[in-house]
């Protein structure tokens, strides 16, 4: 049944995916590469209560809310911009309940901390299995959901397609809100856009 499921989701997704994924991007191009939840932990006792509706069916939701709401904030930003989903899509497959930390603190000991480290972002950015072959790609690594604090954390991570090198890799923590579990954990990524403009513009500044 998941699979089905999931085969059903990434329909959806590929439906709102503009035509110039196709195209192949030139080393000026944004790439953008998806929201990653490959990492993230889920932190509450009064939310992600329903683990089966959420892995991955929600993953691919917000995904697929990204590129319906926030591709053109991206489009905005750089004259060229392409999508290539593949690899989150996958990363986000192998997500699961076990990600899920039924618990709550304060903000020093949920949100301040985080567990992903700087290789952690090098390793999974090697990793990626990309139709693009240059371009400056972006993904949002997510690392966590805390309902106590109404927050979410991610990393902004930019890099060199070509390459894979890691150029930056921000965190960012977010005021979480909105109605329904889906626009309540969106709004730190909509957020989180709203500060891309300048890390976009030091990420492509000649070093």
């Amino acid at each position: 049944m998941k699979r089905v499921s999931m085969a059903l989701a990434m329909l959806a997704l590929a439906a709102v995916e503009p035509i110039c994924a196709q195209e192949s991007a030139g080393p000026d191009t944004l790439v953008w590469c998806g929201l990653d939840y490959s990492m993230v932990k889920m932190i509450g006792t009064t939310d992600f209560a329903q683990p089966q509706q959420i892995f991955p069916g929600m993953l691919v939701a917000w995904n697929g809310l990204f590129m319906k709401e926030m591709l053109p904030e991206l489009e905005k930003m750089a004259k060229s911009v392409r999508t290539d989903l593949t690899a989150t899509a996958a990363n986000n497959e192998k997500a699961n309940e076990k990600q899920i930390q039924r618990q709550d603190g304060s903000r020093d000991e949920m949100v301040a901390p985080t567990h992903i480290k700087d290789n952690d972002i090098a390793e999974l950015v090697r990793a990626y299995k990309l139709n693009n072959t240059q371009g400056l790609g972006l993904v949002f690594v997510v690392d966590r959901l805390v309902k106590a604090q109404e927050t979410g954390c991610l990393y902004v991570v930019f890099f060199d397609v070509s390459s894979r090198k890691v150029i930056s890799a921000t965190r960012l923590c977010e005021k979480a809100g909105g109605m329904g579990f889906r626009n309540y954990w969106f709004r730190p990524i909509k957020d989180a856009v709203k500060k891309l403009p300048k890390m976009y513009r030091e990420a492509k500044a000649p070093k």
